[in-house]
């Protein structure tokens, strides 16, 4: 297992510390040294999936799909 810093965390998963240190208020796994928080990318990764579900962006097909229903709504 290898633990990264917060400041290394929020370089890989482009997110700012502030938001990794709400993380870990809200329950993130960590482990703390001193005043030093490591995280587990691994751990990470699956608490995030847990808790916030990322928005689908819809592909080509359903583009197309989404236009015909709106414009079918306005008729």
């Amino acid at each position: 297992m290898r633990y990264l810093s917060l400041k290394k965390v929020a370089a890989e998963k482009s997110l700012s510390i502030f938001t990794l240190r709400k993380f870990v208020k809200g329950g993130l796994p960590h482990y703390q040294l001193g005043r030093k928080i490591l995280v587990d990318p691994d751990e990470f990764d699956g608490w995030f999936a847990k808790h916030y579900k990322l928005s689908r962006q819809p592909a080509g097909n359903d583009i197309g799909r989404l236009v015909d229903d709106v414009l079918a709504g306005m008729v």
